[in-house]
């Protein structure tokens, strides 16, 4: 019973040992499979991995050109900013400097201004004078003429009367005989006296009546716009002042005298000079300029 129950135990036990085999193997097998599946899914992810590294470094390489470019762009842009900083700023300066020499030309031209107004009253103030000096003058001119009329209206009576006297005279020396050489003598003194004296009053009324003539031919010649240009350009010179500035001058005196540049009398020329020769501060330089412009 013993041998019996021995074999029976090693007929379970082997059974068993066969049963767990076959597990074994079974679980074996499920492993190498499920192994396998693994391996094939890990291979899967492998691959779909490197795909997608792949295509992350493509795109990292694009990024990369991208962030070049931008970074190109920005460099670029930077000296384009640069320069055109450096163009704002020259012209910046440019601007800066003409609007120096504006309020430079602007405080100059004030200056003039102010030299301008100043020669203003004082040509207003030489106007006067030389408004009353001519207003003086015309009437001494008046007088002088109305005194000129009488003198001749006086010579012309005393000739007037002296004249039938030598006609006289001489008719009573052809016509009379005369007896004794003293009477001769005398008539022949009376007739000389005569003769004297209106040759004395004729040449009285020619030298009034001719000095009449004389003025006004003086004063029907004019200063030529050839003396006034050199005039001008002299004055621009010892003045220090523009040629505009200098002609402008000019012409204020000219008109202070209450003449025009076209028509100004030679006769006046001498005042004119002495006007202008009053705005040159230098006293040798102002000479020159009355002495070389007295008489142009």
């Amino acid at each position: 019973m013993v041998s019996i129950r021995a074999k029976d135990d090693d007929g379970h036990l082997n059974d068993a040992m066969q049963e767990l085999e076959k597990i074994f193997v079974d679980r074996i097998g499920g492993l190498k499979a499920a192994f396998s599946d693994n391996q094939a899914v890990v291979a899967s992810k492998a691959q779909h991995a490197e795909q997608v590294i792949e295509g992350l470094k493509a795109n990292i390489t694009a990024l990369e050109a991208k962030l070049r470019e931008t970074e190109d762009a920005l460099h670029r842009k930077d000296v384009a900013n640069q320069k055109m900083e450096e163009s704002l700023s020259t012209e910046i300066r440019d601007l800066q400097s003409v609007v120096k020499q504006k309020e430079e030309a602007l405080k100059s031209r004030d200056s003039e201004v102010n030299d301008l107004k100043s020669n203003r009253d004082v040509l207003a103030e030489q106007i006067t004078r030389l408004e009353l000096a001519t207003q003086q003058a015309k009437g001494e001119a008046a007088n002088k003429a109305q005194h000129a009329e009488q003198v001749i209206e006086g010579l012309r009576a005393k000739i007037a009367t002296l004249q039938p006297q030598l006609t006289q005279t001489e008719q009573i020396v052809v016509g009379t005989d005369c007896t004794t050489t003293g009477l001769g003598k005398d008539r022949d003194t009376q007739v000389i006296n005569l003769n004297a004296e209106l040759k004395s009053q004729t040449n009285g009324i020619k030298k009034v009546a001719g000095a009449t003539p004389v003025v006004a031919e003086a004063a029907r010649k004019i200063v030529s716009q050839d003396a006034f240009a050199r005039m001008t350009i002299e004055f621009s010179k010892l003045t220090n002042v523009m040629g505009s500035i200098a002609s402008l001058i000019v012409r204020d005196h000219v008109r202070t005298l209450g003449e025009s540049m076209k028509e100004f009398p030679q006769t006046r020329l001498a005042e004119l000079v002495e006007s202008l020769s009053r705005e040159i501060s230098d006293a040798k330089l102002k000479a020159d300029f009355r002495k070389r412009f007295g008489n142009v």
